[in-house]
């Protein structure tokens, strides 16, 4: 069975995401495809559980929207700073994970 990573950024391409995601899983089953940080089981550490699901990933699917590149911080100490220039950033997280 394939397992797919739905790498996006919310403020970004979270409606085409949703749908993809819903065709997905139709077709794969739901625990074959991962889209979001919520599904991640509570105290689960989340760079050790998306390393983990990548192991056993198929394919990362990178929804880039308009403004992906350059989506910001938009308060706190981050404020201004672009969000993949942040080694925390999820969606550099997993893109990383994968390259790896």
């Amino acid at each position: 069975m394939a397992k797919i990573l739905l790498s996006y950024r919310r403020e970004d391409s979270e409606h085409a995401t949703g749908r993809i995601y819903d065709r997905l899983v139709a077709y794969f089953g739901k625990k074959a495809v991962f889209m979001d940080v919520d599904t991640i089981p509570s105290g689960a550490d989340f760079r050790n559980h998306i390393e983990e699901f990548l192991t056993k990933c198929d394919v990362l699917l990178a929804i880039i929207g308009d403004s992906w590149i350059d989506a910001k911080f938009p308060s706190g100490s981050k404020r201004g700073m672009r969000r993949l220039d942040d080694p925390g950033d999820f969606v550099r997280i997993e893109i990383e994970a994968a390259l790896d």
